[in-house]
């Protein structure tokens, strides 16, 4: 299924909607890493605590996309498994005085290796146990995949 199929008024939805204007729509995908011992990558920021991911640059697929932005952020080569999910969450922004409607994709994934390319100085790589990893992510909606996640990994048991 691509970015442009998703029905985004048939997914999970997170935040507030109501803003003046119309929300801008800003695709974005993240992935949910385990290592062997089932702890989950975190990425801690000024602005709270994230998994790996981020913002869909013009052109590119959510793919291709959160491949980039965890090796920007984690120095992490990954592989992509076979789940994944979406969600959308309304973000306001106090500074640009608007609101986002992130429409996330959420993918897990593994790790292949390490880029030896620089990481974003403001971005932290954490593992941490899957319900210390709930706890601490800021959005709702990676806290929600997270537990999607979860439930499917359970389910293949």
């Amino acid at each position: 299924m691509t970015q442009q199929a998703t029905d985004w008024a048939r997914v999970p939805t997170f935040g507030d909607a109501s803003c003046q204007g119309t929300p801008i729509s800003r695709p974005s995908a993240y992935a949910v890493i385990a290592d062997a011992s089932g702890c989950v990558a975190v990425v801690r920021t000024p602005k709270g605590v994230f998994l790996p991911g981020g913002g869909i640059d013009p052109g590119e697929s959510p793919r291709e996309a959160v491949h980039r932005e965890v090796r920007e952020e984690c120095g992490l080569l990954i592989r992509l498994g076979r789940w994944q999910t979406r969600a959308v969450e309304f973000v306001h922004s106090v500074a640009e005085k608007t609101t986002f409607e992130k429409r996330s994709t959420f993918f897990d994934a593994t790790v292949t290796g390490a880029h030896a390319g620089a990481v974003e100085t403001d971005h932290e790589l954490e593992w941490l146990s899957v319900e210390d990893a709930v706890a601490a992510l800021t959005p709702p909606s990676h806290q929600w995949a997270i537990a999607q996640w979860r439930v499917t990994l359970d389910d293949r048991r």
